[in-house]
């Protein structure tokens, strides 16, 4: 791995040093241009198509990996999720409006996460209904576009950086110690009415350490990580040509450690927690004649992750309590473990188990070639794009068995020490070997493109027929698709002041049955610039003021899968027969689930309103756009809407339908005095949703229907109390999910039928979709020092403490904590005045673990995503570059109702982080 990431290094800077020695290509597209894809640039102050983003000086501000992490906040409309699990699995999710958006990267289809923020330009979102409209069967969702950075002529620009960073656990979860785990479980046990598990030795044993081996306190979590994980990265940029040829280079090298603990003593595989990556992006643009260019972009990528071969140790590390067994025994070395628990020694798996070693390697290529036909006539031109992508990942795994001892300890009752040990498992002599391809996939894309764009007068007119062919290639059964689109576009604006535009988008996807696999997709937008008129342009302090609208149908067949129209036969329900001299059985078929009857994409009709405000000589900016959506053909189960009478199984079907509204707001303000320069920035997006069909079945009550609630709305019952007594348990109405006992919940009969179950399930609380979701921040330098901080926070959101194990105590011979006893008090006999929450329990309990209003909580924070501080010392001090330090914390804190876990991280996971950078750019 070392030796081909010094080839691609050296090959990626060779790259760049002979790029040099050609002429140069001129700057092509202006800050004042919006990309809309397809080789298509509209000027950003007079069209119709509103976006919001961001560019390079937010982009060279993140220290991650993750090049999504730039945009926690900073893009109006565009709401981005937290990551879970280590660098190589904590990928950030995209959200407009509640949707996965379709991301684009230089046009074609890819996934942001290949890229680093050295690669990037700029990041723009596509809301508007026209902007969404072009991208037919894929834009529903709006659009991320990504443009690269590109060469500019001029000398060769090299740009050196690299940071170190310093990653420590945010809201770790404590467990009780045994003493305290040994005293919840009897409690627990003597709650659901069984015999308690330790006696008073045995409990004695635990809080005086007096059998370290037989009644262990193993401090698990921090056995199995450590306090800090780090990371190094250094990225190299080059940067030039001339007139003719230009050039960008980046190489970007990483090499992660996570928090978990390694086996240094084994020398037959390796057990560090390592993610390595090396990135090298080319991108060329070549002007070939006066009239034609070509622009050549080459990414490539080559990573290997590597850690234990430890299976599902996060669930293991929660469920596993201090007091099950110890890491080792004293007498002979060997591994703890139980019947009840197995093998599953939390230290065993990260030490003894083996490795998996994962190798990832990615070529990402698109060319495009644009001649000018003037010649023909004024405006016309012709272009012509193709992209390849070839991704593919390989697994190379050693395994590794140990034994493990159960003791089988106990304390008699005159306090006599009694073991039975039990060894079960196999020292492995020799270490298993397995390798074989993890995944592989290819994607390709051709575009085609007859453009015109002319000015005459006070005339401007902008139009374009394009031609897009999709294809994508992966292994394993019906994981490929086809897509294809015949799409043209109008525009016409008039003395820079009123702007129209038509799309039409004829769009097919091969997820459909033939003959129904293509679907038109129209949209209109226009554009008044108030700004432009005469009672306003000689306004002094007022540099733009426009109105803009939209309307427009598109896409979406990303919950689409292949054959849903196929009626499916299968051995389910199928009778068998016997055949042959040897009375052989031989399966019959039977029908399977019905086919979705009509089947088409889901669509959404869309109508946009935004106002764009600039004034004070640029330095005040201001854009609100409203938005009404309806989508329908949202694929539903349909099994409660048809009677079980058909006798077989109902698919999917097209059927569901929601209604979205809202707006996305921003504003800034940046301003330079002298040596002084400041910023303030904020953003807001309101989202409200409304379920208008879900195929839910018929109700007795109005209250459970879904329709007129919000999208991913909460359902539960409503927790009353707590019940204290048996008495009042036998005067409540009765409570049918599992048998009830003092300390459980008592529900509220919504209905009066003096029974609860699930007809007195009702809304609560919000959605698991945030209603409102911002960002705010600041930055101000003076004579090279520079501080900023950027804020991230959702409200209107709804998470469910069900999700989270720290809230199933002991439940199944699992682990408490020692951060929900900081924080909640379970009921007992004793505590029934002050408990928070109910009593503790061993078994599943279906009365209290199920949803309610208990367990609902308000989800809502506020982060600090980054605060940075650095100085600049320029060239003329250095002599040979300007030179950049700084220091860096991102995900510093979060102000939440929830104080115990991650707001964005309830479940069993690795740890989530706060970090800290340090770093140095030179700039030559």
């Amino acid at each position: 791995m070392k030796n081909t990431i010094i080839i691609l290094l050296f090959a990626g800077c060779l790259l760049s040093a002979s790029a040099r020695q050609n002429e140069g290509f001129p700057v092509v597209g202006a800050p004042d241009t919006i990309s809309l894809g397809y080789g298509i640039g509209v000027d950003r102050d007079r069209s119709a198509w509103t976006q919001a983003g961001v560019g390079r000086e937010v982009l060279d501000n993140a220290p991650q990996i993750d090049a999504a992490k730039a945009l926690y906040g900073r893009i109006a409309g565009l709401n981005v999720y937290q990551g879970v699990g280590t660098t190589a699995d904590n990928i950030t999710s995209l959200s407009i409006h509640g949707q996965a958006p379709l991301v684009l990267v230089d046009g074609f289809p890819r996934d942001l996460k290949n890229l680093t923020v050295q690669e990037i330009e700029s990041v723009v979102v596509l809301k508007n209904a026209a902007a969404v409209a072009l991208y037919g069967v894929r834009g529903a969702n709006g659009v991320v576009m990504v443009s690269t950075r590109r060469g500019t002529p001029g000398k060769l620009k090299v740009g050196v950086g690299y940071q170190y960073g310093v990653s420590t656990q945010f809201r770790a979860p404590e467990f009780a110690d045994a003493f305290t785990y040994a005293r919840s479980l009897n409690e627990a046990l003597t709650n659901d009415g069984l015999s308690l598990r330790y006696n008073a030795h045995e409990l004695n044993a635990f809080r005086s350490g007096k059998y370290p081996s037989y009644y262990p306190n193993v401090d698990w979590w921090n056995e199995v990580y450590n306090t800090t994980a780090s990371n190094h990265r250094l990225n190299l940029t080059f940067d030039g040509g001339s007139r003719k040829f230009r050039y960008y280079t980046a190489v970007d090298y990483m090499h992660d450690r996570g928090f978990f603990r390694s086996n240094e003593n084994e020398s037959r595989y390796k057990t560090d927690p390592t993610d390595v990556r090396l990135n090298i992006r080319a991108n060329i643009d070549v002007d070939i004649t006066r009239s034609t260019r070509m622009r050549l972009n080459v990414m490539g990528k080559i990573a290997e992750t590597n850690r234990a071969n430890y299976g599902d140790i996060y669930n293991i590390l929660y469920n596993t309590p201090s007091a099950a067994f110890p890491i080792r025994y004293d007498d002979d070395g060997l591994y703890g473990g139980t019947s009840i628990y197995g093998a599953n020694n939390p230290v065993a798996l990260l030490m003894d188990s083996g490795n998996y070693r994962q190798t990832i390697g990615m070529l990402l290529g698109d060319l495009s070639l644009r001649q000018n036909l003037d010649a023909l006539t004024p405006g016309l031109s012709a272009e012509v794009s193709v992209a390849f992508d070839n991704v593919g990942s390989m697994f190379d795994q050693a395994t590794k068995t140990y034994r493990y001892k159960d003791a089988q300890a106990s304390v008699s009752m005159d306090g006599t020490l009694i073991t039975h040990p039990a060894v079960y498992g196999k020292d492995s002599e020799v270490v298993g070997h397995s390798q074989n391809f993890y995944s592989l996939y290819m994607r390709s894309d051709l575009q085609a493109k007859i453009g015109y764009d002319r000015c005459w007068s006070q005339h401007h007119v902008q139009a374009a027929v394009i031609y897009d062919q999709q294809a994508y290639t992966a292994n394993g059964r019906n994981n490929s698709v086809r897509r294809q689109s015949v799409l043209a576009t109008v525009g016409y604006t008039f003395d820079n002041r009123y702007t129209v535009n038509v799309v039409g988008n004829y769009s097919g996807s091969a997820y459909l049955p033939e003959g129904d696999a293509f679907h038109f997709y129209p949209a209109v937008n226009a554009a008044w610039v108030l700004s432009e008129e005469p009672f306003l342009r000689n306004a002094k302090q007022l540099d733009l003021l426009k109105l803009s609208a939209s309307y427009g149908i598109s896409g979406w067949d990303g919950n689409l899968s292949h054959e849903l129209w196929r009626q499916s036969f299968g051995n389910t329900n199928a009778h068998g027969y016997y055949f042959s001299n040897n009375v052989a059985a031989y399966s019959g078929l039977a029908e399977g689930n019905l086919a979705a009857e009509g089947l088409v994409p889901e669509e959404s009709r869309r109508v946009t309103v935004g106002l764009d405000l600039r004034s004070f000589g640029n330095r005040f900016t201001a854009s609100v756009e409203g938005f009404f959506e309806r989508r329908s053909h949202i694929l539903i189960s349909s099994g409660a809407t048809v009677s079980g009478i058909i006798g077989i199984g109902v698919g999917l079907q097209p059927a569901g339908e929601h209604e979205y509204r809202g707006f996305d707001a921003s504003i800034a303000w940046n301003d330079r005095r002298k040596d002084f320069s400041y910023g303030v920035y904020a953003n807001a997006s309101y989202l409200d949703s409304e379920v208008i069909a879900d195929g839910q079945e018929y109700q007795p009550y109005d209250y459970l229907y879904h329709r007129g609630n919000r999208v991913g709305q909460s359902y539960g019952l409503e927790v009353v109390g707590i019940f204290q007594s048996q008495m009042e348990i036998n005067e409540s109405p009765v409570q049918t999910f599992s048998t009830v006992r003092p300390g459980d919940f008592k529900y509220r009969d919504q209905n009066g039928d003096n029974r609860i179950d699930d007809l007195d399930m009702v809304r609560m609380h919000g959605s698991s979709v945030p209603r409102f979701y911002f960002g705010f921040g600041f930055h101000a330098g003076y004579k090279g020092i520079e501080l900023s901080a950027d804020f991230q926070g959702m409200t209107g959101r709804t998470v469910n403490l069900l999700n989270c194990p720290l809230y199933k105590p002991l439940i199944g011979n699992g682990n408490i904590s020692q951060t929900l006893l900081d924080h909640e008090i379970p009921w007992s006999a004793e505590r029934a005045s002050e408990a928070t929450m109910p009593r503790l329990t061993t078994l599943s309990n279906a009365n209290n673990y199920r949803n309610n209003s208990y367990w609902y909580r308000d989800g809502s924070f506020i982060k600090l995503r980054n605060l940075t501080v650095a100085y600049t010392l320029p060239k003329r001090i250095l002599r040979f570059a300007d030179m950049k330090i700084y220091l860096q914390g991102t995900n510093l804190f979060s102000l939440d109702n929830l104080k115990t876990v991650d707001p964005e991280q309830l479940g069993a996971a690795y740890p989530s982080v706060r970090s800290y950078w340090a770093g140095v750019k030179f700039n030559f």
